[in-house]
């Protein structure tokens, strides 16, 4: 394995972290709206009290707006998928170990097989 391809390895796999990183909010988003429909009242997924910085209601009787959060959301989670697709299967690469003598698993004449005891008694 040359140099280029060990590059290419290490790169993938920093886009596949990066790619769970962006996963992680979108995944919380999913658990925590799931929470909400099932109607649990932690502090995790409790939604009835959102300040009007998440409302976009700046003035009285405003009527408040949409917040961007789920289009955010969304964004990263494609992101996210888009750099894990091809980058996953790296981490499952082994990288090719130099060779030595002991475990090039060639078959050796017999000469060569003589020399290696009588080089092992030696030592």
């Amino acid at each position: 394995m040359n140099n280029e391809e060990k590059a290419l390895i290490k790169a993938k796999k920093v886009e596949c972290c990066i790619g769970f990183f962006f996963l992680i909010p979108p995944i919380l988003g999913a658990i925590a709206f799931i929470f909400n429909l099932l109607g649990s009242d932690g502090d995790f997924a409790r939604m009835s009290n959102l300040s009007s910085s998440w409302t976009n209601d700046y003035a009285y009787n405003a009527g408040g707006g949409m917040s961007a959060a789920p289009i955010y959301l969304a964004i990263m989670a494609m992101v996210g998928a888009y750099l894990i697709k091809d980058g996953l299967k790296y981490f499952f690469i082994k990288e090719d170990k130099p060779e030595t003598p002991a475990t090039n698993n060639k078959p050796c004449t017999k000469e060569e097989y003589d020399k290696a005891i009588e080089d092992g008694i030696r030592k």
